[in-house]
């Protein structure tokens, strides 16, 4: 009988986890920052243009998830907030191809490409509609 947990399983959660923990720790004192000051990192982007970025209300989006307002942080960054579970995915996915010293194959390469055209296209039709 084949163990429930497989050791080359547990190696690779353990180096996902040490890939990982650095920026769940800076996104923890990040938002404890936050939580003392209300001080956000402004968007440079908005500062220079006056137009929102693609990834503009992903910090207000995120404190919004952290407290449970789900809409609130839909409305944020719709776009984002509902394709997390993709971004988690391909967070995932690239520390496996990392960890395996695999090279990032070419349907994945086309779908990134295909989320940032779509991410652009968001962020256009959110500015000037």
């Amino acid at each position: 009988m084949k163990p429930l947990y497989d050791e080359q399983v547990c190696s690779f959660l353990h180096y996902l986890i040490k890939k990982t923990t650095p920026f769940v720790i800076l996104g923890v004192v990040y938002y404890i920052w936050l939580s003392m000051t209300h001080l956000y990192i402004p968007c440079i982007f908005r500062s220079i243009t006056g137009y929102r970025c693609p990834c503009c209300g992903t910090t207000t989006m995120c404190v919004s998830i952290l407290r449970f307002r789900f809409s609130d942080a839909f409305y944020a960054n719709p776009f984002i907030f509902t394709t997390i579970p993709f971004i988690l995915f391909e967070i995932v996915y690239n520390v496996y191809l990392s960890y395996t010293e695999k090279r990032m194959p070419l349907w994945n390469k086309i779908l990134l490409g295909v989320y940032c055209s779509a991410l652009l296209i968001f962020a256009i039709i959110r500015d000037f509609m």
